[in-house]
């Protein structure tokens, strides 16, 4: 396991990408840990936590043994892709917070959080406008066949491309949204200019707000049935979990395609699969993933109708320092004995 680790005798100061190191004074100072994270440094989360009494443990490890062994004694805790299960949280003798790099909330165990007067943060407001962005990319990627046309053309073909690759029109399709959150919101707002019939499931939201937001309501089923495109933006709960399965695929036709780029599990990719292979539904667009990479034998990789990018939605150079810097500045909220800005677990409050 690779460990990034500052010595607890040190702070650790950045100042233009270089780092100065002075000799910590006789108190106690808050451990910080970070369990995980894909980017290349944590010069933004160093910025921020320097404001308190921090020393920051940076690691990279996600299995439930090696966090307990890490996280023990931290005073807050930073992640990215590890299982915060009951276990992990049960063997935590001092932290306050858990911060998530993430919208998303799934693998943190938050009755257990909130059991243990935990806060647990994440932050969702850093990608809205990515995310929204790429999903309409893969939507007009699908719509106009954008791949399929360059492969036609580098092979020598030129014509005849309307008789065998039929396009339909995007403006008289349905493109049906699944649920209706901030990202799904941004989706729409993009998407209206383009397409005059988008329907809209929310289990969550009001019909008559849904309406008010000029797109029509419909419920589940109706969605699934006759929406040209379906574009999923729903949170993962065990609820919503494979909310796309053999049954649906089912009842969507078979010219219709499916966009995710929200969370993998939302479908259950064997499934998906299964639909496919057997023309159920025409294609998919997916930046999430069940397994995540995905193994090189997985037939999704291998699909002329199939577009996957690694999870990739969310990222802008702007969004990714938004994202490492807000996880860090809640942490000094807590650290600091005020409450943190975007609280998850709200029933934390009642323990108070």
């Amino acid at each position: 396991m690779h460990v990034n680790t500052i010595m607890p005798k040190y702070i650790r100061y950045t100042c233009d990408d270089e780092f100065y190191f002075e000799r910590k004074k006789p108190v106690r100072r808050f451990k910080v840990v970070i369990t995980d994270r894909e980017y290349d440094n944590i010069d933004n989360e160093l910025t921020v936590l320097k404001r308190i009494n921090a020393d920051v443990y940076d690691y990279q490890c996600k299995n439930e043994e090696d966090v307990i062994k890490v996280a023990k004694d931290c005073d807050a805790l930073i992640i990215q892709y590890a299982k915060i299960t009951k276990r992990v949280i049960d063997s935590l003798d001092n932290c306050k917070i858990i911060a998530k790099y993430a919208t998303g909330i799934d693998g943190i165990d938050l009755r257990a959080a909130t059991e243990r007067n935990i806060y647990v943060t994440n932050v969702n407001d850093y990608c809205s406008d990515e995310v929204s962005t790429h999903a309409l990319a893969l939507l007009l990627q699908m719509s106009r066949r954008v791949r399929e046309l360059y492969t036609w053309t580098i092979k020598g073909k030129w014509y005849k491309y309307n008789k065998e690759m039929p396009i339909t029109s995007l403006k008289k399709s349905i493109v049906g949204v699944i649920g209706f959150g901030r990202i799904s919101k941004m989706y729409i707002d993009k998407l209206k200019p383009l397409c005059d019939e988008i329907w809209v499931y929310s289990k969550f939201t009001h019909n008559e707000a849904i309406e008010e937001y000029g797109v029509k309501a419909k419920e589940f089923d109706e969605v699934v049935s006759c929406a040209d495109y379906i574009s999923i933006h729903a949170p993962l709960t065990e609820e919503t979990r494979y909310l796309f399965n053999r049954d649906v695929f089912k009842k969507m036709k078979s010219s219709s395609y499916i966009i995710n780029v929200a969370r993998g599990a939302l479908i259950n990719e064997e499934d998906l699969i299964w639909a496919l292979n057997e023309k159920e539904i025409a294609g998919a667009a997916l930046d999430v993933l069940e397994q995540e990479p995905p193994c090189e034998e997985n037939p999704l990789l291998k699909m002329d109708n199939v577009i996957v990018t690694p999870h990739a939605a969310w990222y802008s150079t702007v969004s990714q320092k938004r994202l490492q810097t807000a996880v860090a500045e809640d942490v000094v909220r807590v650290l600091s004995g005020r409450l943190p800005e975007n609280l998850v677990n709200m029933d934390v409050l009642k323990n108070e």
